[in-house]
């Protein structure tokens, strides 16, 4: 039996610092968004062992890749003795703040509930990625979504649209301890409690101009963490600069790095912007926003063959 399922990437259209935890993490505040770019994940029914394989050298394929602990912490919690081999076509980039991985993961949950002929409840669900990494429960809803908490603890909004957006990465890799261990000071030298999160309400009511209309998300596009990672990394500011002169209305890194994306009005200004960086040797790809109804009818709708 073999189950095959799209693994779709994020986008952070925010990312707040609060301060800092007393377990050591950082407080967060960030709008999450899934995008179309996805890895393709294949799932075939074993009696018993967890395998990987991936046609890129650089995700691990042994019990330190996320997918994989995905896995065996949903055998044990079912107390379950089934495997699965787990084939990853990777288009994600690695270690690109696209929360690949943590997508992997994600769908993985999902997909063995089917495969292995078990239903969790959601919030068992939900629990279960948390413990996995920030942004796993994240990719079990999809859409757009506020985030706080370590950013695993995710609150649906309405869906926010864009369908000309470009990514543009060149080939950094940036370690998410790395940009958060370099923060000013100013961003982490008070209590999560001075700056409270914003209710699901606010949050919400924050995207909209006085007269009621959506403002365009590219006015509050922000990254508390493009500071420190902009400033090892130049390269990162070259590309934004590349997409401002380009036409672009709004461009941000996303998460910790190391993927640059830059929202445009047309798909004329994006197919413009994709020629004049042509010649640069940087991975760019087309995307557009999904909703939470597409990633939902996405993971419903996979193949299931005999």
């Amino acid at each position: 039996m073999r189950l095959t399922i799209p693994s779709f990437a994020k986008i952070n259209w925010t990312l707040e610092i609060l301060g800092k935890r007393p377990d050591g993490y950082h407080e967060l505040r960030t709008l999450l968004q899934t995008i179309d770019l996805a890895d393709r994940l294949s799932y075939t029914r074993l009696e018993r062992d967890i395998e990987i394989v991936c046609d890129n050298p650089d995700v691990p394929i042994d019990e330190t890749n996320i997918a994989y602990r995905a896995a065996v912490s949903l055998r044990d919690f079912s107390g379950l003795k089934c495997g699965v081999r787990l084939t990853i076509e990777k288009r994600i980039p690695v270690a690109g703040g696209l929360g690949g991985g943590s997508s992997n993961a994600a769908v993985t949950l999902i997909a063995l509930q089917k495969l292995w002929n078990v239903q969790l409840r959601l919030i068992d669900l939900f629990r279960l990625g948390s413990k996995l990494g920030s942004d796993v429960p994240f990719f079990i809803s999809g859409g757009t979504c506020l985030g706080v908490g370590r950013g695993n603890e995710v609150y649906p909004l309405a869906d926010l649209a864009a369908d000309f957006l470009l990514l543009v990465n060149p080939g950094i890799k940036v370690e998410t301890a790395g940009a958060y261990a370099n923060l000013p000071p100013e961003l982490t030298n008070h209590a999560p409690v001075d700056k409270m999160p914003f209710s699901l309400e606010a949050s919400q009511a924050g995207l909209l101009s006085g007269s009621g209309r959506s403002e365009p998300i590219w006015n509050r596009m922000h990254n508390d963490l493009e500071l420190p990672v902009l400033a090892r990394y130049p390269l990162l500011g070259e590309i934004k600069e590349r997409l401002k002169q380009a036409g672009a209305r709004g461009i941000l890194m996303s998460g910790s790095g190391s993927t640059i994306f830059a929202i445009f009005e047309s798909e004329q200004g994006r197919h413009s912007a994709l020629e004049n960086l042509s010649e640069t040797g940087w991975w760019c790809a087309p995307s557009r926003t999904l909703s939470r109804k597409e990633c939902q009818e996405a993971y419903r709708s996979n193949g299931m063959e005999g």
